[in-house]
């Protein structure tokens, strides 16, 4: 099934359009809460920690898979509202063979290069092999994670969010099972995590290709298409880069991070881990609207409706806000609880402790990357991705900059946390300005 987002009420289109992609979302990012959850209960705070060593550059093949299906979802979401169906399948077959070819340069780089990354992050002795390992076996899950993000971002841009949803939670319901079947069972600890997050994504991989092109021959049957487009790689690269750049600065952010809270002690590090693994739960849910307002905009840019651009726009933020609000309230209230299903508070308090202070510094920032999160998402739906991208360097420079001062300044890792205030309100101001302009040119159409 395909969804024409052009017609109807924007803020019941983009509500129900929504749900299926933030519950999609929750159970992708489950992927690697499972991992640290398992590991911590069963093997502490040394295989938790091992986990958090390695978790920039999980985070960077996030970015990159991340990037990618925005530049082709934001494609194939204009072309289908244009209702130019030969390009539509032209461009799922190039966004596929382009992404198989990336991907697997980028696992076999990331598996030979694992330790020697990991001694760049200052990976101490104690997690040291344990991270190594980790990251050289999720690293060959790279492949399938590109894939089934790609394929993912086809039936998301055609308006069909419920199939990634169902082939998630096939995948994440498989990525448990044998979560527990190599760490409690076999006892093979961060080894046994990582082959689990390994197999679950080639299995979704696998799911998605099979029904994207079962949906295809059957949805555009007697439509020929060109198997490769030189055109539309250089379309969807053109919006698709200045994404991945944007989610690689907020990678190569954390990455920096990583680095200093590295210094720390083994607890300090565990504690990091865990409260980030929930930051980054909510904020990729947030993250969600921002994809759906993409495909949204950018279906609606396609028919040539910039009213309901703006008013979609207006929507999505509103639901952002009230989204927000209630996971600032959970994480103010039972951060001990939340932090709790990672590790046993009463054998760590020190790691406790230290994700209580994370989560209870930075949950407040959400309102302000709510609405970033918005904007980003207009930015990308009519083309100007590189625009939010220049955004988001601004940020990540400043946030960075601000690490080393206040930790300095305050001579702890809580000035870690504090940083992100001065990047998101720099950030948020630009996207003020950037909405009053689009406001202002639709008006002026409208004359």
């Amino acid at each position: 099934m395909v969804n024409d987002l052009t017609n109807g009420s924007p803020f019941r289109v983009i509500l129900k359009f929504s749900i299926p992609l933030l519950i999609s979302t929750a159970l992708q990012q489950l992927y690697n809460i499972v991992d640290s959850v398992i590991v911590g209960q069963f093997t502490g705070s040394s295989g938790l920690a091992a986990i958090g060593a390695a978790y920039p550059v999980t985070l960077f093949y996030i970015a990159v898979a991340t990037g990618t299906a925005m530049g082709c979802s934001v494609v194939i979401s204009q072309l289908f509202g244009a209702q130019r169906y030969k390009e539509l399948k032209s461009a799922v077959s190039t966004a596929l063979i382009s992404l198989a070819v990336f991907g697997a340069v980028l696992a076999l780089a990331g598996v030979l290069l694992a330790r020697p990354l990991m001694l760049l992050l200052r990976a101490s002795g104690e997690t040291l092999d344990g991270s190594s390992v980790y990251l050289a076996i999720y690293s060959a899950g790279v492949l399938p994670m590109l894939i089934y993000n790609a394929a993912s971002s086809v039936f998301t841009g055609l308006g069909n969010p419920r199939l990634p949803l169902l082939l998630l939670l096939f995948s994440s319901v498989l990525n448990i099972v044998l979560d527990l079947v190599a760490v409690a069972v076999m006892g093979l600890g961060v080894l046994g995590a990582a082959w689990a997050t390994t197999i679950s994504q080639l299995a979704a991989a696998v799911l998605a290709c099979v029904l994207l092109f079962t949906k295809l021959r059957k949805t555009f049957t007697e439509i020929g298409s060109q198997a490769f487009s030189g055109r539309l790689f250089r379309e969807m690269t053109r919006i698709a880069v200045p994404c991945i750049f944007q989610q690689a600065c907020v990678a190569l952010a954390h990455t920096i991070v990583q680095s200093i809270v590295n210094t720390y002690s083994t607890s300090v590090i565990a504690g990091y881990e865990a409260a980030s693994k929930l930051h980054n739960f909510a904020y990729m849910s947030f993250n969600t609207l921002g994809t759906a307002l993409s495909t949204f905009v950018a279906q609606n840019h396609g028919a040539g409706k910039s009213d309901r651009i703006i008013k979609g726009y207006n929507v999505s933020t509103l639901i952002c806000f009230v989204l927000t609000l209630v996971v600032i309230a959970l994480m103010q209230i039972f951060p001990r609880q939340l932090l709790g299903i990672f590790t046993d508070s009463g054998a760590y308090p020190e790691v406790i402790t230290t994700g209580v202070k994370f989560l209870r510094i930075i949950s407040p920032d959400y309102l302000l990357i709510c609405l970033i999160i918005t904007t980003g998402g207009y930015l990308r739906g009519v083309g100007r991705a590189r625009d939010f991208f220049l955004l988001t360097v601004m940020d990540f420079a400043i946030r960075v900059a601000m690490c080393f001062a206040l930790t300095k300044w305050l001579n702890s890792y809580t000035g870690l946390f504090w940083a992100w205030y001065c990047g998101s309100a720099a950030d948020c101001l630009l996207c003020f300005i950037i909405w009053l302009r689009a406001v202002r040119r639709r008006d002026r159409a409208l004359a």
